[in-house]
């Protein structure tokens, strides 16, 4: 569980086992929500209700984004990775992945391709190599992007808060750091060695990036490694401390999910896309004004309907392997991916499900004022 959780595993799940209908109503029927409210809401209890969650999470969506979906995508400037993360297909012992890191310009010339797509939001993504992507490094793509998109976020190894001060400064502005899974046994198991199996030093990735400044703090799990309904319990109490303690910094949710494929990762507790529903709808309903990204792990049907009643950010035209976006095709190479895409379709597609749902596609939706 979240550390700072005043209620052990054994005392959750004591309260999910004793949640009723009427609780589940009584947490609908209120305006303002707390973190009981949202182990109601996530509970076997709430299944009946979410038809009115769906509603009740449309509201506050559209009171906090209007009818708004912004755009983004990822781009992964190499795949060397120091950790043994036993899920990932970038850890350190895996033999079939081909290693690779960008240079500048392969960087521009993958940032120009995502450009031309309209996207003007952009994630820079990193293996955990400490001899490679340096806070210097990091810094210096940065001050580059910045010059082609107006929004620019990280999901790299954690760093110090004076890192992420020198980061900021090269115009970063949001920050993901997946913790993996709150359970601290279960994480020591998935990340045997290297930087990453530092539990406490991840768990506090956001609180150190927002000291720094950081505008958005990207909080999630992996869904499938634990049972989710803890994972959630834990989740929310950390976006709950983070908003106390970095109040001027927004909060985003992602919920990444697990999505079986011949021989990948087998997911100890596998988790569905009802159960995926249930969750997102909850947290839009207990969080109306955080942020919400929906993966491109889930199909397009459902990300196409989520984005309506509780996520406002999804990714269009993802490739999540160095140089997926035009070094590779212009090396006729292939694609050997992170995880496996599930929502393929081209950016032009995406926008068009968007506005096919009578919503305004977002591409811009940060500038700085000096």
């Amino acid at each position: 569980m979240f550390p700072l959780l005043k209620f052990s595993e054994k005392q959750v799940e004591e309260y999910f086992s004793r949640v009723t209908p009427e609780m589940v109503r009584a947490s609908l029927d209120k305006d303002r929500h707390d973190w009981f409210d949202l182990l109601n809401l996530v509970s076997e209890a709430a299944y009946p209700f979410m038809d009115e969650m769906r509603e009740k999470a449309r509201a506050a969506k559209l009171k906090y984004y209007g009818k708004t979906v912004s755009v983004y995508a990822p781009l992964y400037i190499g795949n060397t990775c120091v950790n043994s993360c036993k899920y990932c297909d970038f850890r350190i012992q895996h033999q079939g992945t081909v290693r690779r890191n960008l240079t500048m310009d392969e960087i521009r010339l993958e940032g120009e391709a995502i450009r031309a797509g309209g996207i003007d939001s952009l994630l820079i993504v990193a293996g955990e190599d400490p001899r490679v992507n340096t806070v210097e490094h990091l810094a210096e793509v940065g001050r580059m992007l910045k010059k082609m998109f107006s929004n620019l976020s990280l999901e790299v190894a954690p760093q110090t808060e004076e890192g992420y001060r020198e980061l900021f400064k090269a115009g970063y502005e949001a920050l993901t750091c997946f913790q993996e899974t709150y359970d601290q046994e279960l994480y020591k198991e998935m990340h045997p060695a290297g930087p990453k199996s530092n539990y406490e030093n991840r768990l506090w990735t956001q609180l150190r990036a927002g000291r720094a400044g950081f505008r958005i703090l990207g909080c999630a799990f992996l869904l499938g490694l634990g049972p989710w309904r803890r994972e959630a319990a834990s989740l929310a109490a950390h976006a709950i401390y983070l908003m106390k303690e970095c109040y001027e910094s927004k909060i985003q949710f992602a919920f990444p999910r697990f999505c079986r494929v011949d021989g990948g990762f087998v997911p100890p507790c596998e988790v569905d896309e009802r159960d995926v529903d249930l969750m997102m709808l909850a947290f839009r309903i207990v969080f109306p004004q955080c942020c919400m990204t929906v993966s491109t792990r889930e199909a397009p049907k459902f990300r196409d309907y989520i984005v309506q009643v509780a996520a406002d950010n999804m990714s269009a035209g993802s490739r999540v392997t160095p140089g997926g976006y035009a070094v590779l095709e212009k090396e006729h190479a292939a694609d050997v991916a992170q995880f496996t895409l599930t929502d393929r379709r081209a950016p032009a597609d995406v926008y068009a499900a968007i506005k096919a749902n009578g919503q305004e596609v977002v591409y811009k939706n940060w500038d700085n004022r000096i």
